[in-house]
This record gives C-alpha cells, sequence and structure tokens, in this order.
C-alpha cells in the first residue's frame, strides 16, 4: 500500500505555505487536530505510540543531528483477520527547522504541512481509500461465493451420476477437489477462480480419465497431506 499513502501524501500535502511553528505554537496545531479528527469515524488518538524518534539528549555526540520531535499521533485504520493485526497511524512531526511534517503509515510527506485543513483532509481521503478497498474485497468474496456454488453443484452432479466421493477446500484463488479413489488413496484438481468457466466443461472428462487410469492398476503419487484421509468426505449416496 506504500505507492498509494505516497500518493495521498502528495495530493493533500501541498508544502505552498509551509507552516513555522514553536514548541507551544506545535502544541496548539496539535490540540486542534485531535479535537477534529474525534469526529472522524474509526480515527483516534494514540497517546502511547512507540514510532520512533530520536532525542537529541541521548546522544553523546555533539555532531549528530538534532531528530524530528514527534507532537501526536492518530490511530486511522485497525484491521484484523485469522493471522495478523494492522493498524494505520498518522505522525505529526515537527522538524529542527520548526515546520511540521507528516507521517502516514510510515510514508513521510515529501512537503511540510501547510495548514491544519491538509492533515484532516489527508485523513478523510485515507478513510475514503479504506472504504473503497472494503467494498471491492467484499465484492471479490462475492463473486467467489458464487462461482464456488457453481463448482460444487457441478462436482456434487457428477459424484452422484459417476458415484465417487469428494472434499474440498478454498482460497482466495481456487478451490481444490479432492477425490477419492479408495480408502487411502486419492488426487486433488485445483479450480483457479478465474478459470472456472473454462475447466467446469471440462472437469467430468478429467476425473473419469484418472479415475479410470487408477482402476487399470496405475498408482499416482501426490504430495497430499494424510489428514485427508480423516476428512469430511462427501459420499456420493447421501447425493
Amino acid at each position: 500500500m506504500s505507492p498509494s499513502l505516497q500518493k495521498l501524501l502528495r495530493e493533500n500535502i501541498s508544502g505552498d505555505d509551509p507552516l513555522e511553528v514553536s514548541p507551544e505554537q506545535a502544541q496548539e496545531v496539535v490540540e486542534d487536530l485531535l479535537a477534529r479528527v474525534e469526529s472522524l469515524a474509526g480515527a483516534e488518538r494514540n497517546d502511547r505510540c512507540h514510532y520512533y524518534h530520536r532525542f537529541p539528549a541521548l546522544s553523546d555526540s555533539s555532531d549528530e543531528p538534532p531528530g524530528d520531535t514527534l507532537c501526536c499521533c492518530v490511530l486511522l485504520e485497525e484491521s484484523q483477520d485469522r493471522w495478523y493485526r494492522h493498524q494505520t497511524h498518522l505522525h505529526l512531526l515537527r522538524s529542527p527547522d520548526q515546520k511540521l511534517w507528516v507521517d502516514l503509515g510510515g510514508q513521510r510527506s515529501p512537503e511540510p504541512l501547510s495548514n491544519i485543513g491538509e492533515i484532516i483532509a489527508l485523513a478523510q481521503a485515507f478513510q475514503k481509500r479504506v472504504e473503497q478497498q472494503k467494498a471491492k474485497a467484499a465484492k471479490r468474496e462475492k463473486q467467489r461465493d458464487l462461482k464456488l456454488q457453481a463448482i460444487i453443484a457441478q462436482v456434487r452432479k457428477i459424484a452422484k451420476e459417476d458415484k465417487f466421493d469428494f472434499a474440498t477446500e478454498m482460497d482466495t484463488i481456487k478451490v481444490k477437489l479432492i477425490i477419492r479413489l479408495s480408502d487411502n488413496d486419492y488426487f486433488a484438481i485445483l479450480i483457479p477462480f478465474n478459470q472456472f468457466k473454462t475447466v467446469l466443461p471440462k472437469l467430468r472428462t478429467a476425473i473419469q480419465a484418472l479415475r479410470e487410469t487408477y482402476d487399470s492398476g496405475v498408482r499416482f503419487k501426490t504430495h497430499l497431506k494424510r489428514g485427508y484421509r480423516r476428512s469430511n468426505w462427501i459420499r456420493h449416496q447421501d447425493l
């Protein structure tokens, strides 16, 4: 998402008339920002931010250049799924030359802040993009579900007529169709969602050919996990 964050920063932080603020003035900007951020759905201040910044007083070297000062942190997005938790923060930084800079999700604005309205517009633009991405993801998921239903319906029909048991697994890009050949043997056919219209008409022929080859005495070496022997097979007798 880094390129899109950089695009948002370029579009919303102009640098036309950079603010120059003292520490006290920076605090006033922060208070104004946080007051206005509270009106944005899902955005909230984060007073426990762990954003990395250097403090000149901690350096033993007088040659060490002064670093930026973190003025405030705002949590704009928090998403969760099965494996990880992701957060996107907006940081307001004050540089040694008294200018204010914005860091969005680890991407620094190419220009300094000109007014508080720019940072509010940036936050709103970011949230709009998040909503658009969620809408696109929901649409893709709905399309996958429809394709999955079509695939399962076709497989159930074939399994009932040709008398074989099967199981399925799915991820975001494909369906894995596992065909049981015997108590100990089975094979898998991968059906990509973006090719299911091409694969589906050929599915019965492929399954028949593989089953006939197996019945002739030829055995296959597969990389399937043994756990499939305990899978909840869909029995053709139950269809």
